[in-house]
């Protein structure tokens, strides 16, 4: 088992972060010990890791990542589902993706014909 602090440097992130994941509803299978305090074990540090990837995409604590949670409290009868969901991120992501890319390439373009006439 492994403290908050533990937790947060296995996966690179505050403690602060943790506790405010906890706070929005994330972490709901998130044991404690006799003291109150809470305690990951190794399964855990995956939900983190991959709470925070999503975050840096964008992905929402209140409806999805929330919503996600509390599917996997539920069990495996909604692994279907939670695969949906995150299937659904990742085609967005990947629009996201070409969207920059043609935007570069535009970009990219421009600046030459800047450059050229300077």
């Amino acid at each position: 088992m492994l403290t908050v602090k533990e937790a947060a440097k296995r996966v690179s992130i505050p403690t602060s972060t943790i506790r405010y994941y906890d706070k929005e509803g994330l972490l709901p299978f998130i044991e404690r010990d006799e003291n109150g305090y809470r305690v990951f074990k190794e399964e855990d540090l995956f939900w983190l890791e991959l709470v925070t990837c999503m975050r840096k995409t964008k992905m929402s604590i209140g409806g999805v990542l929330r919503h996600v949670a509390h599917l996997y409290m539920e069990g495996d009868k909604t692994l279907d589902e939670r695969i949906k969901i995150f299937q659904d991120h990742q085609k967005k992501l990947l629009k996201q993706k070409q969207d920059v890319e043609d935007a570069l390439e535009k970009l990219e373009i421009k600046m030459n014909i800047l450059r050229s006439t300077s």
